[in-house]
């Protein structure tokens, strides 16, 4: 399950990001459709910084250990609120569609994760039937 989340989540991120995006600027013109790509550019790459993350919180694997890439985890967070708060007070974009874009790392990984718990229940009730079967 943690391979398909690696894959998943940004996937569905990126995907609700390109339909966000569509939608700011159709709804809001340019303005906010350029809020809506930066919001999306930075939901894209906080779901993949954080699955990455998190699947070496999980696992351990190699180079770093559990709790660097916890830590690691933990400045990810300031990082995004630096970067949010620079795009937002520093250049000026868009508040409303950066609101808008940045809904994709929520709508994906609703999806992605929702996703990802039916399949996991389906093949416990397919094992299920098989041994009783």
């Amino acid at each position: 399950m943690i391979d398909q989340l690696k894959t998943h989540i940004p996937r569905y991120v990126a995907i609700a990001a390109a339909g966000l995006v569509a939608l700011g600027f159709l709804l809001g013109g340019t303005t906010v459709g350029v809020g809506t790509v930066a919001g999306a550019v930075v939901a894209v790459a906080d779901a993949w910084a954080l699955t990455w993350l998190a699947v070496r919180v999980v696992s351990g694997a190699g180079f770093m250990s559990r709790g660097f890439a916890a830590a690691l985890l933990g400045g990810k967070l300031f990082l995004l609120l630096g970067i949010c708060w620079a795009l937002l007070a520093r250049f000026g974009v868009d508040p409303v569609g950066f609101c808008l874009g940045l809904g994709a790392l929520v709508l994906g990984m609703l999806y992605g994760g929702a996703e990802l718990s039916f399949k996991e229940a389906q093949a416990a009730r397919e094992a299920q039937a098989a041994g009783e079967g």
